[in-house]
């Protein structure tokens, strides 16, 4: 009776969030910018050529692996609708694979405790189930090589165990390749835990731990190495450029090639604690308060001993331990600008975190799952709140989709020019939605358009004085004049200007 209660549960709250991930999905109330659409148009144009690279990345010159790119291929050949796009490469793996693979970690934590986890992770952090963007993935990876790593030491042979940390070396590679910042920290986590476990729970002889950890770090080096083999054929091909530029980094101290100064070191701090806040749905003063009166908890039920740890449950601490360690001392270390989005992936550290907690701490289960619950009730309000704004309201793919077939619409089949105001100039958005609405090449580059006898011009909410400026460099008072205009209600205004 309990087990078919707790699927029953299970189910209900799937439901639940899945509706309120898929109606953005196919409302296309969904974030289409800079990033999604690059990364789409590279995707379309790698079914006609394979590319062996990805998107740059944030050192000039490196560029991440071609991996992401390829993934977004698999729903572009069936359509350019970046819903579908959406729906396979973010909906279906935050909804499906993602607690799939949570629930291998049922030797630490008991069903329901883990369904918990899910749900708060998924109300949390829905952005990943329905943004289509490379570092989105990391929490996922990072689960999966979280599960790989762990589950390896529980086998009975020794070569299962390195298969097991090949696998994993994989899952980091593929990691590395599609968001390089974190991916770092987990692969450089990922060796500590070894030099650690093998120091603090390995049996045997020196020599005998020597060896082991010799050989899991081969075996997972060479997981890692695997997936770079894209990237070695490119550097082949084109003089080693970006080894090159990588040694140079190194060479610098972990960075030192881009000028500009991302957070502070206080800064990265607050940025790691900052997930557990988001976890919890709570000001950051409460949260912060929350986690130190559980850790004192767990610390004082340690010391008098009323309750204890098992040795896989040390492993997961351990494993938990090394990840902080690493996160802090590599972003706190490198010379190089470090920025919020890198801490993408850390949010499950802390979903661990708070498992092992409600694990192991009497009485405060009961006050996890009354706030989960809360949150999924307020979740469905806002969710039926949002059926009645227009979808074109918002800064979305939809909106901009009107935008688009506007245009097209006005212009009738005569020749005609776009551009867009953008503080990072390209226009990847529109050029990929052009293409795929009418046709019509767009460069997403505003450099290589030619201005024609029709203008469009897209301008978003801003200050006047900037888009006068815009307007007026892109055409001429003195050359083109203003016959027609649309606001959209999201607030962009497009203007139709054509020659005097």
């Amino acid at each position: 009776m309990k087990n078919n209660f707790f699927w029953f549960i299970g189910f209900f709250s799937w439901i639940i969030l899945a509706t309120l991930s898929l109606r953005p999905i196919i409302s296309g109330a969904i974030p289409f910018w800079y990033d999604p659409a690059r990364d789409m148009l590279s995707a379309w144009d790698n079914l006609h050529k394979l590319t062996l690279i990805g998107s740059t990345s944030g050192i000039p010159g490196i560029f991440y692996g071609p991996y992401w790119i390829w993934f977004l291929s698999i729903p572009v050949l069936f359509s350019k609708d970046p819903r579908l796009a959406t729906f396979i490469v973010s909906f279906i793996p935050y909804m499906i694979f993602f607690p799939i693979i949570l629930s291998r970690f049922k030797n630490y934590f008991e069903n329901d405790v883990l369904l918990g986890l899910w749900i708060l992770f998924i109300l949390t952090f829905q952005s990943y189930a329905i943004f289509i963007w490379n570092p989105n993935n990391s929490p996922l990876l990072f689960l999966l090589a979280a599960y790989l790593i762990l589950s390896s030491l529980d086998q009975k042979t020794f070569i299962n165990e390195l298969k097991k940390v090949f696998l994993a070396g994989i899952v980091v590679g593929l990691a590395l390749n599609i968001n390089l910042s974190f991916g770092s920290v987990f692969a450089l986590s990922s060796g500590l835990f070894f030099l650690l476990n093998a120091a603090l729970f390995l049996k045997g002889t020196l020599l005998t731990k020597i060896r082991n950890v010799f050989l899991q770090l081969i075996s997972f080096s060479a997981g890692i190495l695997l997936t770079f083999l894209p990237f070695f054929v490119f550097e082949v091909r084109h003089n080693f450029g970006q080894t090159k530029i990588a040694l140079k980094a190194l060479l610098h101290g972990g960075g030192g090639v881009v000028t500009i100064h991302g957070l502070s070191k206080w800064g990265i701090i607050g940025s790691f604690f900052a997930r557990w806040t988001e976890l919890l749905h709570l000001p950051s003063c409460i949260s912060l308060i929350i986690l130190v009166i559980l850790a004192i908890s767990l610390l004082l039920l340690l010391l008098i001993k009323k309750i204890s740890f098992s040795k896989s449950e040390k492993i997961l601490s351990l494993f938990l331990f090394s990840l902080v360690l690493s996160c802090l001392g590599l972003y706190s270390s490198v010379r190089n600008p470090v920025w919020d989005y890198h801490f993408i992936g850390i949010e499950v550290f802390w979903m661990l975190l708070l498992g092992i907690f409600l694990i192991k701490i009497p009485y405060i289960k009961l006050a996890a799952y009354g706030w989960i619950l809360f949150l999924i009730v307020m979740g469905t309000i806002g969710f039926l709140g949002s059926l009645k704004t227009s979808v074109l309201a918002t800064d979305s793919l939809a909106a901009k989709e009107y935008m688009v077939k506007t245009i097209s619409n006005d212009a009738k089949g005569k020749e005609y020019t776009v551009y867009a105001y953008s503080p990072s100039i390209y226009i990847y958005e529109y050029s990929y939605l052009f293409r795929w609405l009418t046709g019509k090449e767009i460069p997403y580059d505003p450099a290589l358009i030619r201005p024609g006898k029709e203008v469009y011009l897209i301008l978003p909410q801003d200050k006047k004085a900037v888009l006068n400026d815009f307007i007026n460099y892109r055409t001429p008072v003195k050359l083109y004049q203003t016959v027609k205009t649309w606001t959209i209600p999201n607030g962009t205004l497009i203007l139709k200007r054509s020659l005097i």
